[in-house]
Parts: structure tokens; C-alpha cells; sequence
């Protein structure tokens, strides 16, 4: 903002006292060029009358611009690896939440005598790389974060539909039939997101647990890779958990 307010027509930029360049911009900015006679000037003054010393004041102005550029490349770079490590971290944690996900709603299938095989095989048969992501509006801060599910195009509704049911039977057994909750850590508040997973999908799974229309638009190369198996039929939900 003071960079942009500057006006060459009303003085240097900056005083030696309060020395500083613009790292942001160009090297060669009227900033950093204002700011390289404020040094010239201050490095001839303290210069002047040294043996040997026959350097102009456009020589060190010029010598010093050339250090900005160095200066300005090692800011750069250093920003880039804030920004990578950061982004590390992130995926990291995503990576984390996918990995309770699939253990929380394994545990929850096997709690379930009636649906237990069916929905352990189906939790099974995705893996952890068949479980939602999940973008926060609030990563790496404190306090109370909402996560936006990022869907998986690829997987049918039906699959879904049987993993959100997995989640809010999860939340009876924390209630315990009561009102009070277990001990634990609460799963974290999930809601919908209007961006896709960008994730690739899960090879070798049955026919029916893609999404029929995300399945009939792969071409034929595509649907070699994926190697999908013939339809298992077992993904309609008994009617008392359905609701």
C-alpha cells in the first residue's frame, strides 16, 4: 500500500534510517531504484576519502540493484517452500481424516450383526482411497472447523449412500441410546461441497458400486484399466436402516 502511495516527485522512498525495499515487485522498481540512491549516497559519504576508492554513485546504485535481484530471488524461493510445506501439511491431515474415516465406519459395520457382511465387504472393497476427502475452510487454525466433503464423481449413490448410513449409525452408538455421549473425540462436522474429488478411482471394484453414468461415459481403454467385476447386488439397504 505505501509503495503504491509513493510519489517520486516528493523525495526518496526511504531514509537511511528507515531503510526498505520492495521484494513484491520488480527488481528494477521506481522503489528499489529510489532506494538504491538512498544506499549509493550513504555508501559514498561513508566511503569518501578511502584510498582506492573510485567508484561513482550510478556504479554502486547499479552494483546495488544487482544484489536486489539476488535478494529478491532467495524471498521468492523461500515463500514457494512456506507455501509447499504448508500444503504438505494439509494433505497430510486430509490423508489423516480419510484414514479415521474408513477405520471409524469399519468399526461401525462390524457393531451391526444384521448388515455387518455387507457393509464390512463393501467398506473393505473401497479402502481408504474410496472415502470422501475433505476440504477445511479453517486448516491448520483452532477452534471449530467445517470440512466440505469433496465427492467422488465415480462412486454411485447407492455406495454413498451406504457409507453416510454407517456415519449417522456411528453417532447412536456415541449416544448409546441415550442422551448422553461417550467418551471420544466427535467425528468432524462434514457437509457438502460443490467440488469433485480430483482423486482417481478405485480399480477392480464390482460394476454397481460406480456411478452408471460416470461408468458409461469411460471409453473402452478406460474401462480396462478400471477392471471392474461383475455386479455384486448387494447394495440395497434393508429397509429398517433406511431412513
Amino acid at each position: 500500500r505505501e509503495i503504491g502511495a509513493w510519489d517520486p516527485k516528493h523525495g526518496p522512498c526511504c531514509t537511511v534510517e528507515d531503510f526498505r525495499i520492495d521484494l513484491q515487485g520488480l527488481p528494477r522498481s521506481e522503489w528499489n531504484k529510489s532506494a538504491a540512491l538512498v544506499f549509493a549516497a550513504e555508501y559514498m559519504r561513508r566511503r569518501q576519502g578511502r584510498q582506492g576508492e573510485n567508484r561513482t554513485l550510478e556504479d554502486v546504485s547499479k552494483a546495488w540493484l544487482t544484489h536486489v535481484m539476488a535478494l529478491r530471488l532467495r524471498y521468492k524461493h523461500k515463500q514457494q517452500d512456506e507455501l509447499d510445506e504448508k500444503e504438505r501439511k494439509a494433505r497430510n491431515r486430509r490423508r489423516q481424516r480419510k484414514h479415521e474415516l474408513y477405520n471409524r465406519r469399519l468399526q461401525t459395520a462390524l457393531e451391526y450383526p444384521d448388515i455387518k457382511d455387507r457393509a464390512v465387504a463393501i467398506v473393505e472393497s473401497l479402502g481408504q482411497d474410496g472415502m470422501s476427502s475433505d476440504e477445511s475452510d479453517h486448516e491448520g487454525h483452532r477452534g471449530e472447523a467445517t470440512y466440505h466433503i469433496l465427492d467422488k464423481d465415480w462412486r454411485s449413490k447407492q455406495v454413498t449412500a451406504w457409507l453416510r448410513m454407517l456415519d449417522s449409525l456411528h453417532l447412536r452408538l456415541r449416544y448409546n441410546g441415550k442422551w448422553r455421549a461417550t467418551a471420544g473425540a466427535w467425528p468432524h462436522f462434514r457437509t457438502t461441497s460443490l467440488h469433485d474429488s480430483k482423486g482417481a478411482p478405485v480399480k477392480g471394484l464390482p460394476v454397481d458400486f460406480y456411478s452408471r453414468n460416470w461408468y458409461g461415459a469411460q471409453n473402452t481403454f478406460a474401462r480396462e484399466q478400471l477392471q471392474a467385476k461383475e455386479q455384486s447386488n448387494t447394495l440395497a439397504i434393508p429397509a429398517e436402516h433406511a431412513k
